[in-house]
């Protein structure tokens, strides 16, 4: 079987390459859907998570829910290492935007479950947040290679 071949350089064309319009719209979705739902999770957390549980219970206080948000926040801007090294030991920047595109969706999937039966809704969305945390921090790095190349 034959090693199979590489470009070491782009193609020489006028126009945009054929990838740039799924680029676009990944880190299109992906913005839109990380920085609408982080918009709003403190005031979630605080005023509305406590309602999806069976028993509802009480309210999260505010230093807590600020507390999660930070954590929440510092795994996203964490987590590219993690992804660069993946993608750059083991999976390549195709596969691992792929992936971790689904990781990512999965996490949003976790968030729309709360109050189902399982776990409890504040583990729901935990869940949730941690998946979108690791899917971001995996496609940011290599988004960023794959419009340098």
């Amino acid at each position: 079987m034959s090693e199979p071949t590489y470009l070491t350089a782009p193609v020489a064309t006028e126009k945009l390459p054929k990838g740039i319009p799924y680029i676009i719209g990944n880190e299109a979705a992906e913005r839109f859907s990380f920085y609408g739902m982080k918009g709003i999770l403190t005031i979630f957390m605080t005023k509305y998570l406590f309602l999806l549980s069976d028993t509802a219970g009480v309210p999260m206080e505010r230093a807590e829910a600020i507390a999660q948000y930070h954590d929440f926040t510092t795994w996203v801007y964490a987590t590219p290492v993690l992804g660069a090294l993946l993608a750059d030991a083991f999976l390549g920047k195709y596969r691992t935007i792929l992936s971790l595109s689904v990781v990512y969706c999965l996490g949003h999937l976790a968030l729309a479950l709360m109050g189902n039966a399982g776990m409890s809704a504040e583990n729901w969305m935990l869940t949730g947040l941690y998946l979108i945390a690791l899917g971001s921090g995996g496609i940011k790095p290599c988004v960023s290679a794959h419009v340098g190349d």
